[in-house]
C-alpha cells in the first residue's frame, strides 16, 4: 500500500491530537497571510513576474517541466499577450495510480499590455523559466504637439 502522510504519527494520544492542532493552526495562519491559499495554483495555473522599465516590459514565468514545444506565446489584437503550455496526458495503459498530483491538459494566462512594439519582441526558454521582453513603442522626438486656443 502507498499513501501521503500529511504529518508523523506519534505513540500517544496527546502528542497526536498537539500534531493535529498544530497542523490546523499552521493552516489557518498561511490561509489568513495568503488569502487565495490553494486556490490560486487554480487560479493562476503558473507563476510570472512583470516587471516595467523605461523602454520595456519583462515578463518571467515559471513552467518547470515543459519544453519549448509545449508552450505558446502569442500577442493578439492590441493589446492582449497569452502564454499557453500543454501538458499532455501521459499514455500509460493498465495503470493504477497510487498517488497523481501532476496536472495535465492547457495551463494559460493573459496580460494587457499595450504600446509595445510587436516585430521587436524576444522570448526564450531556460532551465524551466520563460522569459519574455517586450519592447515599448519610441514616441517619435520630432513630433510637436500644439495647444489649441
Amino acid at each position: 500500500m502507498f499513501r501521503t502522510i500529511p504529518f508523523h504519527f506519534k505513540n500517544n494520544a496527546s502528542e497526536k491530537s498537539r500534531e493535529v492542532l498544530d497542523r490546523f493552526w499552521d493552516f489557518a495562519m498561511e490561509q489568513a497571510h495568503n488569502p487565495v491559499g490553494r486556490a490560486a495554483s487554480v487560479i493562476f495555473p503558473f507563476r510570472v513576474d512583470a516587471i516595467e522599465l523605461s523602454d520595456r516590459y519583462e515578463l518571467f514565468a515559471e513552467l518547470p517541466g515543459f519544453t519549448k514545444e509545449e508552450i505558446t506565446v502569442a500577442y493578439e489584437g492590441d493589446c492582449r499577450l497569452t502564454i499557453r503550455a500543454e501538458r499532455p496526458e501521459p499514455e500509460m495503459e493498465s495503470v493504477r495510480y497510487l498517488c497523481r498530483e501532476r496536472r495535465t491538459g492547457t495551463f494559460e494566462r493573459s496580460f494587457e499590455i499595450d504600446d509595445i512594439d510587436k516585430d521587436a519582441v524576444t522570448v526564450s526558454f531556460e532551465n524551466g523559466v520563460l522569459h519574455i521582453v517586450l519592447p515599448k513603442v519610441q514616441v517619435d522626438a520630432d513630433k510637436m504637439v500644439y495647444d489649441i486656443k
